[in-house]
């Protein structure tokens, strides 16, 4: 089986005698950043034993620490579901298993409680997860505590294949009359008026390209974030600034071309409207980039894929497809999967193309909402 989504993990977990298989899909999610990450071979939760070293984040007496610790190695991603359930949510030994539980909150507490991790928020994140993703649980596989609505399916609706696997399922089992029924009320003539969807913009999208290193600044070593961010100035309004040189000596006048606070500033002061977050989903940029509106992030470009490190590194997005994000990388063409810049010649950089899968291993480094980025949404 190869781990790609919620279903997958739900599937085995039920089949594997989980009561609430939706909680091992959000331990799924939270502990390997939705499957990208392992902590040993196929070892998608953190479980601790013999087998791969690597660095970790513990909280210690209510402090977060990195140490280095061992991991367990798994043969398959199922034998490690099983593992995970055998032990923690039936009765192992003298521990009683998070089956126990009325309900999946009650049973995310209870892996607080019985140890399974040390961040003080563990079973809080993990019933946000659940919230947010009960939707794309099939309905065989909810609990009796989970309300079940339509409308919360269609507000998580992003297009991806689970979900048309999942609406197309739901189709196939309604009647005909059901159907039409449906379309129906859907097309009431007495409903609000929908405006229609926009069409979905044309990739990559017409943004600019600026080389951060020909800066004449003495500061172009260091100014990806500054070009990043000055190739959507100059897309969304070109009469604000000259070029990327003109904007990061705006921003050097608020603070370091580094700090989030100077380029705000500096935003603030041309009038583009923006907001930086570091709680960015990939789902975010996509719908970002549906938009219309191109996206700098901030990755690490440093280090090997399985291993990313480095200060960070902003590039601009600019499309997507399929397997790859269309890209403005300010300072060249980046190795994705070894780290570094092989190629960072002027136009090196430009509309590059890179893969998803990987570039997403370097900007959601410890879960799948924790990327840094610019929503300038707002001068669309």
């Amino acid at each position: 089986m190869t781990v790609t989504s919620w279903f997958d993990i739900a599937n085995t977990a039920k089949r594997v005698g989980a009561k609430y298989p939706e909680l091992v899909a959000a331990q799924w999610a939270l502990e390997s950043g939705w499957g990208h990450h392992t902590s040993g071979k196929n070892n998608f939760f953190g479980i601790k034993g013999k087998g791969t070293v690597r660095q970790t984040k513990e909280f210690i007496n209510g402090k977060e620490i990195t140490i280095s610790d061992e991991f367990k190695d798994f043969s398959s991603p199922e034998e490690c579901i099983q593992y995970l359930v055998d032990r923690w949510y039936k009765d192992h030994k003298e521990y009683k298993g998070v089956n126990n539980a009325d309900n999946r909150n009650n049973a995310a507490k209870m892996l607080v409680s019985q140890g399974y991790a040390t961040d003080p928020k563990y079973a809080e994140k993990l019933i946000d997860i659940m919230n947010k993703n009960s939707a794309i649980v099939p309905t065989e596989q909810r609990t009796t505590s989970t309300k079940i609505s339509l409308k919360d399916a269609a507000r998580w609706y992003g297009g991806h294949p689970h979900q048309i696997v999942a609406w197309d399922a739901l189709e196939a089992s309604l009647t005909q009359g059901q159907l039409e029924a449906f379309a129906k009320a859907y097309r009431a003539s007495n409903a609000a008026p929908v405006k229609p969807a926009a069409a979905k913009p044309v990739f990559p999208l017409a943004v600019p390209y600026y080389y951060q290193r020909d800066s004449k600044t003495g500061h172009g070593e260091r100014s990806c974030q500054s070009s990043a961010i000055a190739m959507c100035i100059e897309y969304f309004n070109s009469a604000l600034i000259e070029d990327d040189d003109d904007y990061l000596k705006l921003v050097l006048r608020y603070g370091d071309t580094v700090s989030q606070i100077a380029h705000k500033k500096a935003l603030d002061s041309l009038g583009i409207k923006n907001q930086f977050s570091t709680s960015g989903t990939e789902g975010e940029l996509i719908r970002i980039l549906n938009l219309g509106c191109p996206v700098p992030i901030g990755i690490l470009h440093r280090g090997s894929l399985q291993n990313p490190t480095g200060g960070g590194h902003y590039v601009t997005l600019i499309g997507y497809d399929d397997k790859n994000f269309h890209v403005h990388d300010p300072f060249g063409e980046l190795d994705l999967v070894n780290g570094g810049y092989p190629k960072a010649g002027p136009t090196d950089g430009k509309n590059q193309r890179y893969s998803r899968a990987s570039l997403m291993k370097r900007w959601l480094i410890n879960s799948s909402s924790d990327g840094w980025y610019w929503n300038l949404t707002g001068n669309k």
